[in-house]
């Protein structure tokens, strides 16, 4: 299966007070050119999709239009949150879309199910996991000391069989 992945686009970042969204959008519009080319059975985005967990509304709106153009394409897409993205804002009607093939992570919920792709080499699950705090990972498990994300990453990986519902 090939996959493209990308991470940390930081839409609507401002540098110096600087918007960077001509250029965000200059570099979206080569990151397309890049997978017609390659032609990728999906593309990954790996978290930071915004710089701050409320993003300005252009940067939603050329995110959007990005996904647009990946869901055109007929190119699924899986979207996690990053520390930087608030789950729940950018899971906003993940449900609704995932129709589109554009799949975007829901906010942490103590459980985590595999969403199954394949190609003509077979099946692959991919793991949706967003970024989480160590409070979103206490809430779902009160009666361990999670402190820190060394502790949440622990206690995630050591539930993972059972707890965590991977499939």
């Amino acid at each position: 299966m090939k996959l493209i992945h990308l991470s940390d686009l930081h839409l609507g970042k401002r540098v110096n007070e600087f918007p960077m969204l001509a250029d965000q959008r200059f570099i979206l519009a080569q990151i397309l050119q890049i997978i017609d080319g390659e032609r990728p059975d999906g593309v990954l985005i790996a978290g930071d999709v915004y710089d701050k967990s409320v993003p300005p509304v252009e940067a939603v709106e050329l995110f959007d239009d990005f996904l647009v153009k990946l869901a055109e394409r007929k190119i699924p897409a899986f979207v996690i949150g990053g520390n930087h993205d608030s789950p729940e804002r950018l899971a906003f009607c993940n449900r609704l879309i995932d129709a589109s093939g554009i799949h975007i992570s829901p906010a942490y919920t103590g459980a985590v199910r595999p969403l199954t792709v394949s190609d003509e080499y077979g099946k692959i699950n991919l793991y949706m996991l967003p970024f989480v705090k160590p409070a979103n990972v206490r809430r779902f498990f009160p009666e361990e000391p999670i402190e820190s994300y060394g502790c949440a990453s622990d206690s995630f990986f050591q539930r993972s069989n059972s707890t965590f519902n991977f499939v």
